[in-house]
Formats: structure tokens, sequence, C-alpha cells
């Protein structure tokens, strides 16, 4: 699995201006030739999602959702 996703990293919306942060929980991603993980994201609303590891990239320091 991808280890720069753990329990706590930040990770910030498309539009940079929500904070959710990794809850640790991953698995491989189902599209076809993706090679990437879900990580598994806790936003302020208690809602959770699971962005592609390959979709989410290193911005000004920090991850964002692309």
């Amino acid at each position: 699995m991808d280890d720069m996703f753990t329990k706590g990293t930040v990770i910030l919306s498309r539009g940079g201006k929500l904070k959710g942060v990794a809850t640790g929980s991953q698995h491989k991603c189902m599209l076809e030739g993706c090679r990437g993980v879900r990580v598994a994201v806790k936003w302020p609303d208690g809602k959770h999602t699971f962005p592609c590891s390959e979709g989410i990239i290193a911005k000004g320091g920090k991850w964002r959702i692309g």
C-alpha cells in the first residue's frame, strides 16, 4: 500500500478550502489499469471519501486532490 497517506495526513479538497484527514485505511483502486490506492479521508462534516492516490498531488508542500 501507499505509505505517503498514513493516519492523520492532511489532504486538501480540490478547491483547497476544506481540510480532510486520512484515516489510515486504504484499498487497491479497482479502475482498470490504475496502480494507485484508494485513501480513506474524513472531512469536517464527518463524511468519508476515497480518492485515488494517483489523483492526489503535492502542491505548495501540501497534499491536494487534483
